[in-house]
């Protein structure tokens, strides 16, 4: 284990690589987090393109943060964040249901065929809803509302205040709202 003394050396040093724009460096950063993050049998490139994107920006802010502790090498550190971060795609993409929609049944025998292809509809607008706002909103929706994370966890993470979050949820979910009358018309 390192002493907290080298381990800040070596964090500013790979900051530092990667502020002077070291490709040789940046070029093994992302090929080893696109190893991980295909390594999780995306189907989909351009998602696992946007996640492996993500960890990256991940990493970047945690050494700008200081939180590589040096208790595992980096290679390893990277690799648990790329992990943890498919994973929360993983269930927020579970959570919204983006199997194919149109296989999805609603188990209430009670139910008349009628509310069966009501809900089926309702859940067919949501999932057009929420795939058509911005990738920002779909990213903060899939924080708060999936990723069971408050508004404050979630500002954190993006370095950004609370209250920012906050408006930037008011946003979406009026651009929400007018896409859901669109696709009801």
């Amino acid at each position: 284990m390192y002493t907290d003394v080298v381990v800040e050396l070596i964090a500013d040093q790979l900051l530092r690589r990667i502020r002077e724009n070291d490709r040789q460096f940046i070029a093994e950063l992302r090929q080893i987090i696109d190893m991980i993050v295909h390594k999780w049998n995306w189907t989909d490139v351009q998602s696992a393109d946007d996640i492996a994107q993500d960890c990256f920006i991940k990493v970047i802010e945690s050494l700008t943060k200081k939180k590589f502790e040096g208790r595992s090498s980096f290679k390893t550190y990277v690799y648990t964040i790329a992990r943890r971060t498919c994973i929360d795609y993983y269930k927020s993409a579970r959570a919204v249901e983006l199997a194919d929609i149109d296989k999805v049944t609603v188990v209430d025998a009670a139910c008349s065929q009628e509310d069966q292809i009501m809900a089926q509809e309702q859940r067919k607008t949501a999932y057009r809803v929420l795939m058509s706002l911005p990738k920002e909103c779909r990213s903060l929706w899939r924080a708060v509302f999936f990723g069971k994370r408050n508004y404050k966890q979630v500002a954190e993470q993006l370095g950004l205040s609370e209250g920012s979050v906050k408006r930037k949820m008011w946003h979406c979910r009026q651009m929400a709202k007018e896409k859901v009358e669109l696709f009801e018309k």
